[in-house]
């Protein structure tokens, strides 16, 4: 038989004394100095009901691990978060441009968020994707995760920072995504340095016409790439918002060197044409205030002038099949108008 009194009597006494030692640890390892505060400094301390999240944040997200999952080249899963505040509403722009590890492909994504904002905590939601590439060339058909989300705020020191757990699904399928975490921390504007806002484009106001390299004429057609003139090109009808983009050199290998520009971002840079097909997948953007649109930069002529490139379109129901044209002067588009089936 045990001793039920003694027995308790031993174990309260280990735990006093195993919080006693504890104290004792942290002590050491921390000086605790706590100086007087103004009445001021003592209201705002009180909570985050007078933070302002207006502004530029950078996230992390992390997701629980899962077989075959792909890796990000030099990052993390580090994004870049522009929030407008407005009383206790949000709404905000998440924008993503990466390279998966082992030179396997592009990672580039664009979603609006909104949120509700009680001074201690941010329910997040994502709410539309306005742009999803990933050119894995095994995984072409991963999807990125509609979030939902309780954020809770903290401060360390000066910087702001909303954390807690997501779950969510897959912006094409609804399929439930394994959940994680997001942590996003308040960027200090001063330390930005002009070329970041050019390079992940988080600016409201350019989301629709996409980046400034383009200049677009009163009818909603691309002029120029980069300073060159764009043809006129023409407008193909599919039935998906889902389609397959597939390029080769129809002709003999020459060395063709391209790059293709799908609303507004590189889904292949700098890419050496071979008769050999290289497929990517895309989703069109319906809210968007141009047209969806591909473009053909070339970077060099080949053995053959002009640089020319056969590119199938498959939205699932049917293929159809073009021959775009480019030199160092002059690029060449498709536009894309989703039609119903």
């Amino acid at each position: 038989m045990i001793n039920t009194s003694r027995f308790a009597g031993q174990l309260m006494k280990s735990l006093v004394l195993g919080f006693i030692c504890a104290c004792q640890i942290l002590h050491a390892q921390v000086e605790i100095n706590f100086p007087k505060k103004s009445a001021k400094e003592l209201a705002k301390d009180q909570g985050a009901r007078g933070a302002d999240l207006t502004g530029l944040w950078e996230a992390k997200i992390t997701q629980l691990t899962w077989k075959g999952q792909p890796q990000l080249q030099d990052m993390t899963g580090k994004l870049h978060v522009e929030i407008e505040q407005s009383g206790n509403k949000i709404k905000g722009l998440m924008v993503c441009r990466a390279k998966f590890a082992d030179n396997q492909g592009y990672l580039s994504f664009e979603k609006e968020f909104s949120g509700r904002w009680n001074g201690e905590q941010l329910l997040y939601q994502d709410e539309s994707m306005l742009s999803y590439i990933n050119t894995h060339r095994s995984m072409r058909h991963i999807e990125s995760c509609m979030k939902t989300a309780r954020l809770d705020f903290y401060r360390i020191g000066s910087e702001m920072h909303l954390k807690g757990d997501w779950q969510g699904v897959g912006h094409v399928s609804d399929v439930p995504c394994s959940p994680g975490s997001i942590h996003l921390t308040k960027v200090d504007e001063e330390m930005i340095e002009s070329e970041v806002a050019t390079t992940y484009n988080v600016s409201f106001s350019q989301k629709n016409r996409g980046p400034v390299e383009l200049i677009w004429d009163d009818e909603n057609k691309i002029k120029k790439i980069k300073n060159r003139n764009v043809k006129k090109g023409e407008e193909i009808k599919v039935k998906s918002k889902t389609i397959s983009i597939t390029v080769y050199d129809h002709q003999r290998d020459d060395g063709d060197i391209i790059s293709l520009n799908y609303n507004g971002n590189y889904i292949l840079e700098k890419y050496t044409l071979k008769n050999e097909q290289h497929k990517i997948d895309v989703v069109l953007d319906e809210d968007k205030a141009v047209p969806n649109y591909l473009i053909l930069y070339a970077h060099n002529l080949g053995e053959v002038s002009p640089n020319t490139v056969a590119v199938i379109v498959d939205d699932g129901a049917s293929k159809q099949r073009f021959i775009l044209n480019a030199d160092m002067n002059t690029s060449d588009v498709i536009y894309f108008k989703l039609v119903d089936k």
